[in-house]
């Protein structure tokens, strides 16, 4: 699924006029080699191609081109986990005259920022990125805007999916779901089966296997109907709905199935992720101890393999990304200085070569060292920039009545969120919400005027929360609700 909008987001890009002067198509034509690379999976090649399309772009001053190469560039090092770079490769983007006027541009701006969040489990930040997308959407037109949108939401049912929140997930693959029926089936059967994959997913984890089956059952017909070749998450989940059932035979012919089409399109990756799911599949169900050890071992000799490959990948990307900077330092020099220079090194060639390579090469060393710890520590330098601002966001979310409020509430303060359901496993979400406000110590009028309610409508839910609670009548019901995080905060304090 993803791999199909990935496409469709890079058709958008190559549907644009080629530049007259000759000096702005052999950027063009390096640019469009970097989108194959990306299409393939080869985000090193494409990390390469984007920097050097940069490098010619600020030599002939191609607005555009410098635009589009950081783009590239920033997709790519996102691709492969160097978020701090590949951020600041957007933020450049953000001076170009080709951002400023080109909405889909600025759109795929917040879409790589929110997918880099998302790998940095930074979900707030991505919501953010992704609202802040659809709101550049709506100037788009045609095709863009079909496509954008398409993007957005699978985005947002991804952060959902990960933060548990199955309701909102839903919405808004039933969003992209209403999208794809407006174009021809063939043309987006591979999409289709994606999204009834998700929806199938979903069904099972709610326990409505009926749904789940009508859906799955879908996507098998696209997939035998148009020889979809990648399907391999259609057989997973209908493992998943079979375990469910209880069929364990059914379900491990599926997930055999899953891994075989795995191997088939070479996906090293999803291999990896049968071989830990097939040996904890068989090792708790008790069908086969031996194929149990066997996936087990498979999976730690795989998993192994691919870090070390992952790890090769990034110290080959920090490389090339020194050498870019190096040579970025290079042109600024005056040609007066580097003449000197080069007369210096060449009269004192035959005594300073031993040394300036020794020396140089311990600079490049220490530079690499210093960059992978900088790659290493940048999920906690995001994670504190950003915690600043949430308790600044969730007051204004509170006074807005925005129905992200409890969301955020419940990432700053999840033991009170626990404390509360321990009393009352069954409480709706207005009822976590007022106990929040009034957490936060909110008055009675501040909660009647942010959710627009009369006063006395406030007293009257806080009288039965009082019953339902059981809270002293000459208890203050706020600082109640405070003592309440702070009683469950020390139980969960080991000894």
């Amino acid at each position: 699924m993803r791999k199909q909008f990935l496409f469709l987001i890079l058709l958008l890009f190559t549907l644009k006029a080629v530049a007259d002067d000759p000096q702005k198509q052999k950027v063009d034509s390096i640019l469009s080699k970097a989108r194959e690379f990306e299409s393939k999976g080869e985000f090193l090649r494409q990390i390469e191609t984007a920097l050097k399309a940069l490098d010619l772009s600020d030599a002939y001053n191609y607005d555009e081109g410098i635009a589009r190469a950081h783009f590239s560039a920033a997709n790519a090092l996102v691709n492969v986990g160097v978020f701090k770079e590949g951020i600041k490769h957007l933020e450049n983007i953000e001076g170009t005259k080709y951002f400023r006027e080109k909405t889909l541009m600025q759109s795929e701006v917040h879409r790589v920022k929110g997918r880099a969040y998302i790998k940095l489990r930074l979900y707030q930040q991505a919501i953010r990125e992704f609202h802040l997308q659809l709101a550049r959407i709506k100037d788009l037109t045609g095709e863009e805007q079909k496509i954008s949108y398409l993007y957005t939401y699978g985005n947002l049912s991804t952060v959902f999916d990960q933060t548990q929140q199955p309701d909102s997930m839903q919405k808004y693959i039933n969003l992209q779901l209403d999208i794809l029926r407006n174009f021809d089936e063939k043309t987006v059967a591979a999409m289709l089966v994606g999204v009834y994959d998700d929806l199938g997913q979903l069904y099972v984890k709610k326990g409505e296997l009926a749904k789940a089956q009508q859906y799955l059952d879908k996507s098998l017909s696209l997939v035998k109907k148009y020889k979809i070749p990648e399907f391999y998450n259609t057989y997973t989940y209908l493992g998943n709905l079979e375990e469910k059932k209880g069929n364990l035979q059914k379900a491990m012919f599926f997930f055999e199935k899953s891994l075989a089409n795995k191997r088939e399109v070479n996906n090293r990756d999803a291999v990896r992720n049968s071989y830990r799911s097939l040996a904890d599949f068989y090792k708790n169900t008790s069908l086969d101890k031996v194929k149990a050890d066997e996936y087990e071992l498979a999976f730690s000799r795989l998993n192994d393999s691919l870090e070390r490959e992952n790890r090769q990948v990034i110290d080959i990307v920090l490389s090339q990304i020194l050498k870019s900077k190096d040579q970025e330092s290079a042109t600024k020099v005056s040609k007066s200085v580097r003449i000197a220079i080069i007369s210096f090194v060449l009269l004192a060639l035959a005594i300073t070569v031993l040394v300036w390579r020794s020396r140089r090469n311990r600079r490049i060393l220490g530079q690499k060292e210093e960059a992978l710890l900088e790659t290493e520590t940048i999920n906690k330098e995001l994670t504190e920039q950003i915690g600043e601002n949430k308790f600044n966001n969730l007051i204004e979310l509170a006074k807005s009545n925005n129905p992200e409020f409890l969301t955020l509430f419940t990432e700053l303060y999840p033991q009170f969120i626990q404390a509360l359901k321990s009393l009352d496993s069954n409480l709706r979400s207005t009822e976590l919400e007022f106990c929040a406000m009034a957490f936060l110590n909110f008055s009675t009028k501040n909660i009647a005027e942010y959710t627009f309610v009369t006063i006395r409508a406030v007293q009257i839910r806080k009288n039965r929360l009082r019953k339902k609670f059981e809270i002293p009548s000459d208890a203050d019901f706020n600082n109640w609700m405070r003592e309440l995080a702070d009683t469950s905060a020390q139980t969960q304090v080991p000894d």
